[in-house]
């Protein structure tokens, strides 16, 4: 669901004239790597999943039809965007030109390929991580953070807070997500789509 929310953004943005901007999703796991590793096969499955169906069907004109993975996607913009400015096939254009752009990233001292956002081109990133993003990381263009794990400490969500910042031209797309109490987090909880 959050993925879904995440590919919608980087959509929206292109269509407003954002394209040469970065885009980030995070998740904040666990300060435990072993998860974050778990987490990241688990995501880079689902947006392969995902890639695979828009660029296989997404030009197609009934494509909810002949794929379960598009027709979530739709009831995701249908359900959180109900005040967008732009149509579900507008939407799903800009989404076919975007796919192959997101990459899956881990932020933590084992990581073996690092994030990076340059100038010459785009990144368009899900960030999985936890104590190390938690100290002053900047993630550029972060429209959607999913905590998955509680704190007792006023301050340190304080901080977190400020991850979204002034989000010019698309303050409406950002979007937290928490779980809803500790008992439902799990250091070994798969993401929730």
């Amino acid at each position: 669901f959050r993925s879904r929310v995440f590919v919608i953004n980087i959509a929206v943005r292109n269509l407003r004239n954002q394209s040469n901007k970065h885009n980030s999703m995070l998740i904040h796991a666990t300060r435990f790597t072993m998860v974050h590793q778990k987490f990241s096969v688990h995501v880079e499955n689902y947006i392969t999943k995902i890639r695979k169906d828009i660029n296989a069907y997404g030009a197609l004109p009934d494509v909810i039809n002949y794929s379960k993975c598009i027709k979530n996607i739709k009831e995701t913009f249908d359900f959180r965007y109900i005040d967008l400015e732009f149509s579900w096939k507008v939407i799903l254009v800009s989404i076919c030109s975007i796919i192959n752009t997101i990459v899956v990233r881990e932020v933590h001292q084992s990581t073996s390929v690092p994030l990076e956002y340059r100038e010459d081109r785009v990144t368009n990133a899900i960030v999985i991580g936890g104590t190390s993003l938690s100290r002053g990381y900047t993630l550029e263009g972060l429209s959607v953070t999913y905590f998955l794990r509680n704190t007792i400490f006023y301050d340190t969500l304080m901080q977190m807070g400020r991850w979204f910042g002034y989000r010019t031209g698309y303050e409406d797309l950002c979007r937290v997500y928490m779980t809803r109490s500790e008992e439902h987090t799990s250091e070994h909880q798969s993401p929730v789509r």
